[in-house]
């Protein structure tokens, strides 16, 4: 067997859990509909999608309202949607937390100051080597890089001399990265690698010079008092270099190796971790299941509280608490 492209998603799994990534690509295993996160993050990005296409003096608030009330319908006839099963009262919640989102967005970004070179685009090209395909959610012009007045430099990689710059954006409708902790650096380049990637493929086609990968965080997290949601936001970002580009690639290059590798061998391993407690194939695999009970059973140093949390949808397929185990 063997795959035809790599995608930033597809790269990421395999680097949480080989065998996770087995389970969804190679015995192709059912998964549940996306939850509530997910379906809220597709219902922002449309809106955002539609209003960057608007006139820049016409992209406010009010606009971006009347754009929900246009897209809402499409949203209500997604599969993914009806799959949620929420009634009016959680239906209504839902459009709060997501108008919230794009409140938080608003705070964060001037909708008119954004100049769109495009939005939610496709892009398939060669990265060291890789064949590479995903959807980049922005790709914005950088201050000042109209084509007759791009700024030499020599670290920027990709298209010609006179390619105007371009800022290469992920949007991500949950909370902020803490900063601070114990290798928050490695884990802020590992988040990172999803926009160099897209830097990547958009310099091997030529089409864009990306001087700038970013990732734009936007939420609504629960509210105190009569205020129901609050906003929060965050940015991650980078420049973008020939050596950032080649490091990327190099790092997709890895991970496509030990891929197909495992493919010709026939197998993978499990990398049990924090993770296990969410993951929608821990019914098939006996180190997930071992991870869970262990987590299940141990404190936290500071919180006190379980390693695994009450709500993940482990414990209740697995039955940790002490009902009845949920069917796979």
């Amino acid at each position: 067997m063997s795959i035809r492209s790599l995608s930033p998603s597809s790269a990421a799994l395999w680097s949480q859990c080989p065998r996770r990534w087995w389970f969804r690509y190679v015995d192709r295993l059912p998964e549940p509909p996306p939850g509530e996160p997910a379906v809220l993050g597709t219902f922002v990005h449309r809106i955002l999608e539609v209003l960057l296409a608007e006139p820049a003096d016409e992209r406010t608030l009010e606009r971006a309202r009347a754009v929900a009330r246009a897209v809402w319908p499409q949203v209500e006839a997604s599969p993914d949607w009806v799959a949620l099963e929420l009634d009016e009262t959680g239906g209504r919640r839902f459009r709060q937390r997501a108008w919230a989102t794009v409140e938080a967005y608003f705070s964060r970004v001037t909708p008119a100051e954004v100049t769109a070179v495009a939005c939610e685009l496709e892009v398939q090209a060669e990265v060291a080597g890789v064949p590479f395909r995903g959807f980049v959610d922005l790709v914005e012009a950088a201050p000042g890089s109209a084509a007759d007045e791009v700024r030499p430099d020599a670290d920027a990689a990709g298209g010609p001399a006179d390619t105007p710059a371009v800022i290469v954006t992920d949007y991500k409708t949950g909370r902020p990265p803490e900063q601070g902790r114990p290798w928050s650096a490695e884990r802020d380049a590992e988040r990172l690698l999803q926009p160099q990637w897209y830097a990547a493929a958009l310099a091997a086609l030529g089409t864009h010079r990306p001087v700038q990968a970013r990732l734009l965080y936007f939420t609504a997290v629960e509210g105190r008092g009569v205020q129901r949601f609050a906003g929060a936001t965050g940015e991650l970002s980078a420049p973008v270099t020939t050596e950032s580009l080649a490091a990327a690639g190099a790092e997709l290059r890895r991970r496509w190796d030990e891929i197909t590798t495992a493919l010709e061998r026939g197998d993978v391993e499990s990398r049990p971790g924090p993770l296990c407690g969410w993951c929608p194939f821990v019914a098939e695999c006996a180190a997930g299941q071992a991870e869970c009970h262990r987590r299940w059973q141990s404190r936290n140093t500071y919180t006190g509280g379980r390693q695994l949390r009450d709500d993940a949808p482990a414990v209740a397929l697995l039955g940790l608490d002490g009902r009845q185990p949920v069917p796979a």
